[in-house]
């Protein structure tokens, strides 16, 4: 005698449509759920200049652009405690840190704006610190000099 034939094979066998709709349902609340708390980078740029040396320069300078530029050079000194703020050699201020280590950044906008209205064609500054200061403190400083004086450039004590 033959053995029973097997019911599975009758049941592989019948039509059955795929049910997707559950799953198509998760994928419309899911995919603008996700769009919605995804975090975009931001990045923010700061516009610097490099420093010229005199062999950079090309050719001479005018007569008037060597006074100018023998009359004030701005640079601002980041130190482990305290901002120098110079025409060259020549000290301007110093900001020394308080009691909290803080920086005076608003004596140094303050400053900054006198030499401004002094000296109103000048635009550059330059900005020197030691490599252990901390970047907030840098970008700190960029933010008070730039108000007044837009070329900026970065230098290394």
């Amino acid at each position: 005698m033959l053995p029973k034939p097997s019911s599975r094979k009758h049941r592989m066998s019948s039509d059955k449509e795929l049910q997707i709709i559950t799953f198509l349902n998760l994928m419309v609340i899911l995919i603008p759920f996700l769009l919605m708390t995804a975090v975009f980078a931001k990045m923010a740029v700061i516009e610097l200049t490099p420093p010229t040396t005199s062999s950079q320069q090309s050719g001479a300078p005018p007569q008037e652009k060597k006074d100018r530029q023998a009359k004030f050079r701005l640079t601002i000194a980041i130190l482990d405690d305290e901002i120098n703020v110079l025409n060259g050699e020549t000290p301007l201020g110093v900001f020394k840190k308080d009691a909290n280590g803080a920086y005076d950044f608003t004596g140094l906008s303050a400053l900054l704006a006198q030499l401004k209205q002094q000296y109103p064609d000048e635009k550059d500054a330059v900005i020197l610190s030691r490599p252990n200061i901390p970047y907030m403190i840098l970008v700190e400083t960029i933010d008070a000099a730039r108000g007044q004086f837009p070329g900026i450039s970065l230098s290394e004590l």
